[in-house]
């Protein structure tokens, strides 16, 4: 393994940008993205679709910021999950 890397979900409901969207959320979301972001904070995978009419570009930088929130809290629990069973850092 030559990198950690975590995925996250997001999506604007209501005017409100969520993570980890649940079914009623993701049903309603004008916007929905995904983010997959290394340990580092690069991105490796970004997608993102209008699903109620054009979005403004402006939210853009605003989805990225709340994916790289949730990717490092992901990776810590990954890292928690698996320290018992593979030598860090990694």
């Amino acid at each position: 393994m030559n990198e950690r890397v975590s995925a996250v979900s997001l999506g604007l409901v209501e005017g409100r940008l969520l993570l980890d969207l649940d079914y009623e959320e993701d049903s309603q979301a004008a916007v929905d993205a995904n983010f997959v972001i290394t340990g580092k904070g690069d991105l490796v995978e970004v997608q993102a679709s209008a699903e109620a009419g054009p979005f403004d570009p402006a939210l853009v930088p605003e989805m990225l910021s709340l994916a790289l929130v949730g990717a490092a809290r992901v990776a810590r629990l990954q890292e928690e999950a698996l320290a018992p069973w593979l030598p860090l850092p990694w």
